[in-house]
């Protein structure tokens, strides 16, 4: 949330569209998927190329959770299924607006399965 915050002074959202992403479904619009870029960068889960930094994210869980296994495996095994936005073709390149809009998808996707309650 933090990190979101920090974010929307650089890339504004509607309140509209802020209550859409606490339910995490991502607007349509260029301003959420580059807030979704900003703030998965500054959390350090993508790079400067605009890619999903797998080892990045991992490192993040094991820091914040290091007590939870279970939460590091299940991150890890949901991190695995998501890597693959790094292969898809966005439009926008390394500003990674277009791949954070892919990584949110894939993350929300498939959290359920991988035991996260979102």
């Amino acid at each position: 949330m933090k990190l979101g915050i920090q974010c929307s002074r650089d890339w504004n959202i509607t309140p509209d569209e802020m209550v859409m992403m606490q339910k995490h479904k991502l607007p349509d619009s260029e301003n959420a998927r580059c807030l979704m870029a900003c703030v998965y960068r500054k959390a350090e889960w993508m790079d400067g190329k605009g890619m999903f930094d797998v080892a990045g994210a991992e490192a993040m869980v094991e820091k914040t959770h290091g007590d939870d296994t279970t939460m590091i495996e299940n991150s890890k095994k949901l991190f695995d299924v998501c890597k693959s936005v790094n292969d898809e073709t966005v439009k926008d390149g390394d500003k990674g607006c277009d791949r954070a809009e892919h990584l949110f998808k894939c993350l929300t996707e498939n959290a359920n399965k991988m035991g996260f309650k979102i």
